[in-house]
């Protein structure tokens, strides 16, 4: 891993509460300074059995809340994530974030098909950057940003707080990705989830537009391989391929 970045980022107010949010940066990255940006983070609890619901988040902008990451070891920590994928075998059955990117970055990057992962493949990462767009975690285990603090909100009869929490969310992480954008200069950003893509453009990111994709999220068959409206009728992984080849091959 390349920690060359880390002063720097270590100044950022968000990182200074959840160090755990830092980005991964992979030891290879500034070959191509390819800048994968997902979703979010989720934590260890489901609706019906919430012990921090929407209203004990609102410190999250504040405080380190070490008690969430305690009882959720490894789920918000970014570069244990990606380490983990990268360094495990077993890794390759999941995480599919990163096997369907790396699988499209090398065929049109490094020109080198890949079929079946392999430990050696996995090791590409290493050519990469990842951060997720909301630098707080969703509420529940496999559920959307937006759909966790909807649920929760509902739950305390309080659905306003659902839209409070979003804006404020999207607000500090756009400030956030576009000073990591400073702090890496990547000349690929990649939004691999479509609402995190949509977060970033209606809340004022200044990237230029050049150098970021907008696609769909790589872990699902449904958001993956299929051809969507959201994406103008093509698949996520044409998209990527295309956006790939224009910024790299042309």
């Amino acid at each position: 891993m390349n920690t060359s970045y880390d002063l720097q980022l270590n100044e950022l107010d968000i990182y200074k509460l959840h160090p755990t949010l830092l980005p991964f940066v992979g030891e290879h990255y500034e070959t191509y300074r390819v800048l994968q940006i997902g979703e979010s983070h989720y934590i260890n609890q489901l609706p019906d059995t919430e012990k921090y619901n929407i209203e004990y988040f609102d410190k999250w902008w504040n405080e380190s809340c070490q008690e969430v990451l305690d009882d959720s070891p490894g789920w918000a920590d970014t570069r244990a994530v990606v380490t983990n994928y990268i360094n495990e075998p077993r890794s390759g059955n999941s995480y599919t974030i990163f096997t369907n990117f790396i699988k499209s970055f090398s065929k049109v990057v490094l020109e080198k098909e890949i079929s079946s992962i392999s430990m050696e493949d996995k090791s590409l990462y290493n050519y990469i950057s990842f951060m997720n767009f909301f630098q707080m975690p969703s509420l529940y285990e496999g559920t959307k940003f937006w759909d966790s603090l909807e649920i929760s909100a509902k739950k305390i009869s309080k659905p306003e707080l659902a839209g409070a929490m979003w804006d404020k969310a999207a607000r500090v992480s756009v400030e956030t990705i576009d000073k990591v954008i400073d702090i890496l200069n990547p000349r690929a950003i990649i939004f691999t989830s479509i609402s995190a893509g949509n977060a970033y453009k209606d809340n004022g990111g200044k990237c230029q537009a050049e150098k970021i994709i907008f696609t769909s999220h790589p872990g699902y068959p449904f958001t993956w391989w299929k051809e969507l409206k959201s994406l103008n009728g093509k698949t996520g992984k044409e998209v990527l391929e295309q956006e790939l080849s224009r910024i790299y091959k042309q």
